[in-house]
């Protein structure tokens, strides 16, 4: 683990033109930047997949590195306020994603303070699930056992790009932290499950964990969260996990899915090239 960790810091990537903070897809990535099944570089970014077997299930864990923080970037089933779903590998080849996990699955809920791409689509605020913030700045900050007043001083404090309700945040100032039993979506179930980590600016994890099969039970939030601490995650966040986990790299599935197919889902996070097309 050490040592993918030093390679994905020795990468050197050129700061590039930002994307607009708005729905369009970015450009496509050439496909001589797929240097390997589980490699992405070019000059703006760098993914590397690595697949480790512990708690006897199997992590997928991405490396990410991106020049310019428009390059994390999240995208809908349909116009903002439409309730169509779609399958996660059609959205990461409509937006050219390079890779993609699966979001919060925000429509298959009534609450929660939802903005993606900088747009608001829901103002009301969940006060049972935790929250997670990206600011225009790439930056990860978490809202945990949130209340009026910590959610009304997050939404203040910071210039958003993404906002996310699911949780439970796992890691907050390179802490793990306690999960608890009674937290919704399972949480001592041994199950799939997905998490997005940032280990420093510009810097982050995706990880998808098989579950529900014989060669991968699944894992708790407790195992995530421990998990997601030890790749020195100074913040990680528990997204929809079971039928939901997804990962898609260069089009297609990357992981295995517990129900054989793809669920229909919501929104993605996906990283995309800052390379525009000649």
């Amino acid at each position: 683990m050490a040592i993918a960790m030093v390679l994905v810091m020795m990468i050197s990537l050129t700061v590039t033109n930002s994307l607009a903070l708005d729905f369009s897809p970015a450009s496509p990535a050439a496909e001589d930047s797929y240097i390997s099944s589980s490699e992405y570089q070019d000059d703006t970014l760098h993914v590397k997949i690595e697949e480790i077997q512990r708690d006897d299930s199997i992590y997928h864990v991405a490396y990410i590195d991106i020049a310019d923080p428009s390059l994390l970037r999240t995208a809908l089933s349909g116009d903002p306020g439409a309730s169509s779903k779609a399958k996660p590998s059609m959205l990461a080849k409509a937006y050219n994603a390079v890779i993609a996990i699966n979001g919060d699955s925000y429509l298959y809920r009534g609450s929660g303070y939802i903005v993606r791409q900088g747009q608001l689509l829901r103002k009301s605020a969940s006060l049972t699930l935790d929250m997670l913030i990206i600011d225009t700045a790439g930056d990860f900050h978490v809202v945990r056992k949130p209340t009026k007043t910590k959610i009304t001083e997050a939404l203040k404090a910071y210039e958003i790009a993404q906002c996310f309700t699911f949780g439970p945040v796992l890691v907050e100032n390179g802490e793990v932290q306690t999960v608890y039993n009674t937290y919704g979506f399972a949480p001592l179930d041994r199950s799939p499950r997905t998490a997005i980590g940032q280990l420093e600016p510009l810097r982050y994890v995706l990880v998808v964990v098989d579950g529900r099969l014989e060669q991968s039970r699944g894992v708790t939030h407790k195992q995530l969260a421990e998990f997601m601490g030890s790749l020195g995650c100074t913040v990680a966040y528990n997204l929809d996990g079971g039928g939901s986990s997804t990962m898609v790299f260069h089009g297609q599935v990357y992981n295995s899915l517990s129900e054989g197919e793809e669920r229909d889902n919501s929104d993605i996070i996906y990283f995309a090239t800052g390379v525009m097309e000649p």
